[in-house]
C-alpha cells in the first residue's frame, strides 16, 4: 500500500513539473511561478561558441555560453528559463586587454539573454553595465548565417558621481563595448 501511495505520488510530480514547461518564447509574467521557460526549439544553439570583431582598432571577442534552467528570480516572479551569458574580452590594437569578463563565473556575467525572436533569428540581452553599472542597456545579436551575427547595443544614460558610486574614478567611467555602429559583425571563431 505504501509503495502504491508513493508510486501515485511520484507519478502525479512528475505530470505537474511536466506541466509547468512552457516554449522559450513565452511571456514570463503570465506563467505560473516556478514555471520553466525551454528552449525546445534550440533556438539559443546557434549563438552558443566564440565570435570575433574588431572596432575602432579594438579586437572583441565574445564567449556565450547557454546555461539550462537558470532561475530568474524577481521581486514579483520566479521561473526558470534556458539563457545564454556573455563574456568579452577587449583588446587594443597594441594587443592589452582593455577590459574583460573572461574571468567571471559563467552565471555572474553581466550580460544575460532576456527574450527570443525566432522568427528574426535574434537574441535580445540585458547588460548590467560595468563599473557602477555604467553602460547599462540592451544588446541585440541577430544570426545572419551559420557563422556570423550583427551586434546592437543601446546604452541607456546615467548620471554617476562620487556620491552614488564610492569607487568612480576621477577620470569618469568609459562604456569600451561598441555601440555607436548598428550593424557590427562578428565572425564565429
Amino acid at each position: 500500500m505504501k509503495k502504491h501511495i508513493l508510486l501515485q505520488l511520484f507519478m502525479f510530480l512528475a505530470i505537474a513539473c511536466k506541466a509547468q514547461t512552457y516554449p522559450l518564447d513565452s511571456d514570463y509574467k503570465i506563467v505560473p511561478n516556478y514555471s520553466y521557460l525551454k528552449d525546445i526549439s534550440n533556438a539559443l544553439l546557434p549563438f552558443v561558441g566564440d565570435w570575433k570583431a574588431n572596432y575602432n582598432g579594438n579586437e572583441i571577442v565574445l564567449k556565450i555560453d547557454k546555461v539550462d534552467h537558470h532561475l530568474n528570480n524577481f521581486d514579483v516572479k520566479k521561473y526558470y528559463q534556458d539563457v545564454l551569458f556573455i563574456r568579452y574580452i577587449i583588446k587594443n590594437s597594441q594587443g592589452n586587454v582593455v577590459e574583460s569578463t573572461m574571468n567571471f563565473n559563467i552565471t555572474d556575467s553581466n550580460i544575460i539573454s532576456d527574450m527570443t525572436f525566432s522568427n528574426e533569428n535574434m537574441v535580445s540581452f540585458t547588460y548590467t553595465g560595468g563599473q557602477c553599472t555604467v553602460g547599462w542597456g540592451e544588446i541585440n545579436l541577430q544570426l545572419t548565417d551559420t557563422t556570423h551575427f550583427i551586434w546592437n547595443y543601446q546604452p541607456e544614460s546615467t548620471a554617476v558621481t562620487n556620491k552614488n558610486c564610492s569607487n568612480y574614478p576621477t577620470g569618469g567611467i568609459k562604456i569600451n563595448l561598441p555601440y555607436e555602429s548598428a550593424d557590427l559583425i562578428f565572425t564565429k571563431q
